[in-house]
């Protein structure tokens, strides 16, 4: 029992283990014992004479024991003078056991524990008078035992033994108590006076403390001796403690409390659990510190621990509770994890749950962390990371909960505890990550959660950041846009959260950048970097020598890759001047520029251009403050003349890169469009300094003085190949403060026409430098003179040299007498001058002078007009004619439709493949064609509304200060405008096509969907989306205005025809560009709240102002108090009434888009959820409005082909979101009734008038995805009731999908059923057996019938999947494997239960026979069932997420088709063999 250990003089005493023994080592091995004989005499003579009998026999005998047990001095052993007489028999019994009474704060034992017992016993087995003796013990026991004794501490502590014979002496735990309680017959009477000496105490005023040195409380020592009695005396101790503790003070109790578990056995703690509960009726009380510690160590049945979770979770979310006391609540709760019950686990994580979400709510009111003490929180998901340890149900649990939870149930909570789970078992990470995955696809998951958890979570989160940078690393190499977006803006987040990990993270995207398996990966990671540099400046300066491989990787980057990393690579190493660069950064980006300029190679000299303007832009980024001042006025006659530093090494740059790219156009353009995106991005101190004032100066004269050397002329035109040209389009003449210029500024002209037929050999003159300079000339005067183009405003209107046909009304006669290489130079006119047309309306239309902004006017209105013209010619333009680049990248070259040329009679024999010699001669002799071509009839170009420009249309996209003209150009609805209105107004043909070039490039910045021939180009609205956002805040309100304006008209209109739909009237080009520009507004503001970043708490702001300009002007001065989602709520009202004005199909899919953007803006603001399903379900009846109406095509015919498809898809999803079964079942009846008129050629249905028999399947597959998610929804979530009737509703759907499948036999209709049917049967196996087995024997006659209907559904999929074997129906049959083991699950699932419940004979399994879809035997082939009947017409395919989110294994999708079955007799048994 106890531990010897080796002798160790001059040591002093060891420290006191509980679980272990310590030995005292004596002083000295020289012992003396002393014989009664030799002492006896003499101690009998120190008592005195005068004592009475008895007295002087205690005496006598206490003198001989001592001397017995005595020890000398300097053998380590007790003096005899230091031991005093025993006082009573008590005392006299102990001393002859060999105890020491009086030395130390401890009694000393002359030999061990069972030999103190042995003693014991025998001294009572000895004496005369037995029954006398042990009252007289009990007598001195109660005295001992009472308060004021000096023995009551001694005797319920530890004892010292010091054995004769051993080497030392050591400390027992055990005390003498223990002893008494050893002996059988001294048990009872023991424990009777320490029960009673415990209800003294215990009942005691004050805290009753022992007589020592060091006094100890008497309460938890003499409790702690009923331990030894638990088991043996349990009927008597508990009524015992039960009556002490109703009558014990406040202390007293929570000693009792602290040594329940020892002095109370197992089978009463309930009863003293209830005592608990019943004392306590606070729960403040009840759980206190000492009561938890207490509980969470007792055993106690499942129905208290019910009853005590009911008590944890009313004090949890009371308010009350503590960091510290959650945290141990949460731990006793994981105490019933202990009866490894399915229902006990799920109550347990339902209820932790509901306690973390009603704090997580009710801090969020009161903006405060859920758990902000670090210790308590790690301490608080610690026991929960252990529960996960120690319960395997318990993981199960969780994980199957938080992937089965409804989409606005899914909590902050929920993300710790995924990734407490990977952490605890990595063999479930790739599940766990695709549960994740699911639900950031379907946007169950958002940043936004990120925040909450950085909020409420913020230490166990840094805990296990690297498993959540794990996840997302992942993350960023999905191809879905809506998970890798999620990564990027998470590392966003985690990069300001936690600076330990800011290293961690720039490595990971540094890691994505080498990665060469995606460029798409590489693009993302790149702009993830660039980003973090602008918003975290300082902390990625820190980390720049980590950025230096990248240098290594250039090589293999794109064009658009190069820029964005020599974006953020220059800017590192040529920080804000108070920064310090990285020196090492600068000399390696400086040799690498100047490599890649020289090198020969078109690729890598491109990327030093586009790395060159990077180092420029960086370097000349010098200046702290904007330009409000006049010193950039003044001129800077050459480079010599800037200060010496940064600026003059990045002019010096500029002429040295022109220098080196000086004989190659497309290269001169490039950098001179690169340097002006870079050079216009405006300046806000966030992320890097303004350009210097001088070196703009010195920029500015230099390239205006090379523009109007290379372009401006004013030279007489003349004819060239055969071509007369003249200068048109002047208007600067009808400018009236221009009426006394000088001549020569209204007689120059942009020399468009002789750049194209007769190029110089500078690459300074050439024609593809024009707009790229001219973009750049603008750009540098506006930073010069603070963004007034007054010095250049004679470019916008003067006059352009063009052939002398352009605005002939014959221009096609004559275009058709031209040779091919004739019409090709024409058309490189036409575009070149639409180039420039739009860039230099694109540069005045943000100046507000009267004069300036009628030429931008009458410019837009001439650029509508040659755009239009430019159509029919490219139908006549040679078959291999590419337009003129406008950007000078990779992919600068353009796929070209071929057409069949459309000529006219003259032009035939020109352009045929035989070249007619007298067609030669006249082209070289004959200088105007017009005198020889006879006048034609005019040619109406037919006005493409759907789509604004066809393949060939490839022209310059307009800047984004063309919204000014929306927000400051009155408009009137006018097609085409009168003479006096143009210059004036904006008619509906200039509104459409301002509307249309923001729309493209707001898609451009929200989504990223640039057009794919301009994917490389830099962008001003792509280098800072967030820019392009709020510029178009104003022109959104003038939107606003022209879509009230329009939705009017369109009311108007539609109560002349009596809202008769295929009215004629509705479709005329005026009115067609009414609808036209009524979509594209509603286009505009879907766009524009779909924005990701509104999200973002940084944006309220802003979105609070644009959600409250949109409200009424009577109203918005009482709403400016409303919350954003107040607003969005009144916003989504506003909106939602203009579905009367929706005529076309893809308007009506906008403003669907627009109504669910302002319904997830309002449920990220307030997540409350009875307002947001009242929006879910206006938007649901407004989807059945649309789906319900005939759509029309803008030439009057009935909607139809693909896109009509898809936009019907798209419409059908939003209608069935969150359907019941009750409108499913009333949706299936109404197809039931009226779906065989789809066996009718080209009948629609009545309900639904869009839908043929050819797309069909688009509606029935919305019907069956519906379904399947409704069910999932259900069964994930825990109901009370009865559980079978969901089951009976959903198979009586899938009676109904069945129905429809045999009444419309369409092919693509019986592959959605088998799909649909099987995850079905999947879901009844994994959730609905357990309710089968709760209703046999409940209501056997219910769950016959419901086998009864899905009998139906099963050997209906047996005859479509012997049919489809039969006639070789190779996509229904890839599902006949999994079919047929799910149905063989199924089956004997079934007759395991009925057998289990002895109703086997009400079972009955065998053979089917074979049967096709119809019923007849299959005996001889048949014709395959899939014939001319499927429709040509494209369907959109199956969206997979049904198999996502539903089960998962996933099912892969296949199109439904059948091969043509042969001749020949079959040869197998008519017997099934599938199953």
């Amino acid at each position: 029992m106890y531990r010897k250990q080796r002798k160790r003089p001059q040591r002093a005493l060891n420290p006191i283990d509980e679980n272990t023994t310590i030995k005292i080592p004596r002083k000295g091995d020289n012992t003396t014992n002393i014989s009664l004989e030799s002492n006896s005499g003499e101690s009998e003579e120190n008592i005195p004479q005068s004592q009475e009998h008895t007295q002087r026999f205690l005496s006598q005998h206490s003198v001989i024991l001592a001397a017995t047990l005595g020890r000398t001095q300097s053998s380590g052993k007790l003096p005899l003078s230091l031991s005093r007489q025993p006082n009573n028999f008590f005392e006299l019994v102990l001393t002859r056991a060999g105890v020491q009474l009086d030395h130390g704060e401890s009694l000393i034992l002359a030999c061990d524990h069972v030999t103190i017992v042995a003693k014991l016993r025998e001294i009572f087995l000895t004496a005369t008078s037995y029954s006398d003796k042990l009252e007289t013990f009990k007598t001195g026991l109660k005295a001992a035992l009472a308060p004021r004794s000096k023995l009551v501490q001694k005797l319920l502590s530890g004892c010292t033994v010091d054995a004769a014979g051993e080497e030392q002496i050591y400390q027992s735990q055990n005390s003498m108590f223990m002893n008494f309680l050893m002996i059988d017959f001294l048990r009872e009477p023991c424990l009777e006076v320490l029960l009673n000496q415990v209800e003294e105490v215990a009942t005691a005023d004050r805290v009753v403390t022992g007589k020592a040195a060091i006094s100890l409380p008497l309460l938890p020592l003499m409790l702690s001796q009923l331990r030894y009695l638990t088991a043996s005396h349990k009927v008597e101790i508990y009524p015992r403690i039960e009556g002490i503790f109703n009558r014990a003070t406040a202390s007293a109790k929570l000693d009792i409390i602290a040594n329940a578990e020892l002095v109370l056995d197992a089978s009463k703690h309930d009863e003293f659990v209830n005592l608990l509960i019943i004392t306590y009726s606070s729960t403040v009380e009840l759980f206190h510190m000492t009561t938890l510690h207490t509980l969470g160590n007792l055993s106690l049945s499942e129905s208290l621990q019910t009853k005590l979770r009911r008590r944890i979770f009313e004090y949890a979310t009371s308010g009350d509770c503590s960091d510290t006391t959650l945290s141990h609540l949460v731990k006793l709760l994981l105490n019933s994890l202990k009866l490894d019950t399915d229902e006990s686990v799920r109550e347990l994580v339902n209820t932790l749950r509901d306690i973390f979400n009603w704090r997580h709510m009710n801090y969020k009111e009161n903006s405060s962390p859920l758990v902000n003490d670090k210790k308590s929180q790690l301490e608080l998901f610690g026991f929960v990371e252990l529960g996960l340890i120690r319960s395997k149900k318990f993981y199960q649990m969780w994980q199957k909960t938080i992937a089965g939870l409804p989409a606005d149930h899914f909590s902050s909570l929920d993300l710790i505890v995924l990734l407490l789970l990977i952490h605890v078992n990595e063999d479930h990470s790739l599940y766990i990550e695709n549960i994740i995955r699911r639900r950031v696809k379907i946007e169950h998951i958002t940043v936004n959660i990120l925040e909450e958890v950085k909020f409420h979570y913020s230490h166990v989160l840094e805990q296990h950041i690297s498993t959540l940078m794990n996840i997302l690393h992942d993350f960023m190499r999905e191809k879905n846009k809506i998970v890798s977006d999620f990564a990027k803006s998470s590392y966003s987040i985690l990069f300001k959260i936690f600076s330990s990990i800011q290293k961690n993270i720039l490595k990971k995207l540094l890691e994505l950048t080498c990665d060469k398996s995606s460029q798409h990966l590489t693009t993302m990671a790149l702009e993830l970097l660039r980003e973090l540099q602008r918003k975290s400046t300082k902390d990625v300066q820190n980390c720049a020598p980590l950025l230096l491989p990248m240098l290594d990787r250039l090589s293999d980057f794109t064009l658009t890759q190069t820029r964005l990393a020599m974006d953020l690579l220059c800017h590192v190493a040529f920080p804000d001047p108070k920064q310090s660069g990285c020196l090492q950064l600068q000399e390696q980006i400086d040799m690498i520029v100047k490599k890649q300029l020289i090198n020969s190679t078109d690729r890598v000299k491109k990327q030093g251009i586009i790395g060159c303007v990077q180092l420029i832009d960086a370097m000349a980024r010098i200046e702290e403050e904007s330009m409000d001042d006049n010193d950039s006025l003044a001129s800077v006659d050459n480079v010599d003349a800037l200060p010496a530093g940064r600026v003059k090494v990045a002019a010096n740059f500029i002429t040295r890169t022109e220098a080196s790219i000086g004989n190659c156009p497309e290269s001169l353009a490039l950098f001179y469009e690169e340097l002006a995106t870079v050079f216009s991005l405006r300046f806000d101190g966030s992320f890097a300094c303004d350009l210097d004032k001088q070196f703009i100066a010195w920029a500015c004269d230099v390239m205006t003085f090379r523009f109007q050397a290379s372009f401006v002329t004013g030279d007489h035109a003349e004819a060239i190949k055969g071509i007369q040209l003249d200068y048109q389009l002047n208007i600067n003449e009808l400018d009236e403060k221009n009426a006394e210029s000088e001549s020569e500024v209204l007689s120059i002209g942009i020399n468009i026409s002789k750049l194209v037929l007769s190029p110089n050999s500078k690459a300074y003159d050439s024609v593809h430098v024009l707009a790229p300079l001219f973009n750049f000339v603008k750009v540098l005067t506006n930073r010069r003179h603070h963004y007034s183009l007054e010095h250049i405003n004679a470019l916008l209107g003067c006059a352009i040299v063009l052939p002398s046909f352009f605005k002939d009304e014959n221009y096609l006669a004559i275009f058709d007498n031209f040779d091919g290489d004739q019409q090709t130079d024409i058309l490189n006119i036409y575009f070149h001058t639409v180039n420039w047309i739009r860039v230099t309306i694109s540069a005045f239309s943000s100046q507000r002078e009267e004069a300036t902004r009628r030429r931008v006017l009458l410019r837009l209105f001439e650029l509508i007009q040659i755009e239009q013209r430019i159509k029919p010619l490219l139908a006549r333009a040679p078959s291999d004619y590419r337009a003129p680049s406008y950007q000078f990248l990779t992919n600068a070259k353009q796929p070209v439709t071929h057409q069949k040329r459309q000529v006219g009679k003259t032009g035939a024999k020109a352009n045929s493949t035989a070249i007619d010699p007298d067609a030669t001669v006249n082209q070289t002799t004959i200088a105007d064609y017009t005198i020889k071509v006879a006048a034609c009839k005019t040619v109406k170009t037919k006005i493409d509304f759907e789509q604004m420009y066809g393949p060939k249309e490839r022209f310059r996209p307009m800047e984004v200060g063309i919204i000014m003209l929306l927000v400051e150009q009155k408009f009137i609805l006018n097609y085409p405008l009168e003479d006096e209105q143009v210059g004036e107004f904006l008619g509906l043909s200039e509104l459409r096509f301002l509307l249309e070039d923001i729309v493209q490039k707001l898609e451009a910045a929200v989504k990223g969907q640039q057009d794919p021939t301009d994917t490389d180009s830099l962008r001003p609205h792509l280098a800072k989306p967030e820019d392009f956002i709020y510029d178009l805040l104003p022109c959104l309100l003038e939107v606003n205005n022209h879509l009230k304006t329009l939705a009017d008209s369109i009311d108007e209109e539609l109560t002349k025809v009596g809202h008769v739909y295929s009215n004629l009237d509705l479709f005329k080009d005026r009115f067609n560009y009414i609808k036209t520009c009524f979509g594209l507004c509603i286009r505009l503001f879907a766009l524009y709240f779909s924005w990701n970043e509104w999200t973002d708490k940084s944006q309220a702001k802003r979105l609070h102002k644009l959600l409250l300009k949109l409200q009424p002007q009577d109203q918005q001065k009482r709403c400016e108090k409303k919350t954003i989602a107040q607003l969005a709520t009144l916003t989504f009202e506003y909106f939602i009434k203009y579905e009367k004005s929706v005529l076309n199909l893809s308007t009506a899919v906008q403003l669907h888009r627009l109504l669910c953007s302002l319904l997830k803006v309002r449920s990220m603001q307030d997540p409350a959820r009875q307002p947001r399903l009242e929006q879910a379900e206006e938007t649901r009846l407004l989807c059945d409005k649309f789906l319900r109406r005939k759509w029309f095509h803008f030439s009057g015919t009935l909607d139809k082909g693909a896109q009509c498809n898809i936009y019907l898809d798209e419409i059908i999803k939003g209608f069935f979101k969150n359907s019941t079964f009750k409108r499913q079942n009333e949706l299936l009846c109404e197809l039931i009734k009226e779906c065989n008129i789809l066996n009718t050629k080209d009948k629609a249905l009545n309900s639904f008038p869009n839908f043929k028999k050819a797309n069909f399947p688009l509606l029935f597959r919305g019907l069956c995805e519906v379904l399947i998610h409704s069910l999932s929804a259900q069964v994930s979530v825990r109901s009370e009731g009865d559980r079978l009737k969901l089951w009976e509703s959903t198979v009586n759907l899938l009676n109904g999908l069945l129905r429809i499948v045999q009444l419309v036999e369409q092919p693509r209709n019986f592959g959605l059923f088998i799909k649909h049917s099987q995850l079905f049967l999947k879901l009844l196996l994994q959730h609905g057996m357990t309710v089968l087995e709760s209703i046999v024997r409940e209501d056997p006659e219910r769950l016959t019938k419901f086998l009864h209907e899905l009998q139906k559904v099963t050997r209906f999929l047996h005859q479509l999947c012997c049919h489809s074997k039969f006639i070789k129906n190779t996509a229904i049959i890839s599902y006949i494997p999994s079919l047929r083991e799910t149905i063989e699950t199924l089956v004997f699932r079934v007759k395991a239960l009925l057998a289990a419940n002895n109703c086997h004979s009400a079972f009955h399994m065998g053979n089917m026979v074979n049967k096709d879809l119809h019923g007849d035997s299959i005996i001889t082939p048949v014709g395959s069932f899939v014939g001319d009947q499927n429709s040509d017409e494209e369907i959109p395919e199956d969206d997979a997420s049904v198999d996502e989110t539903v089960l998962s294994d996933e099912i892969t999708a296949v199109s439904v088709g059948a091969r043509p079955s042969d001749d020949r007799r079959s040869k197998s048994s008519s017997r099934s063999k599938c199953f």
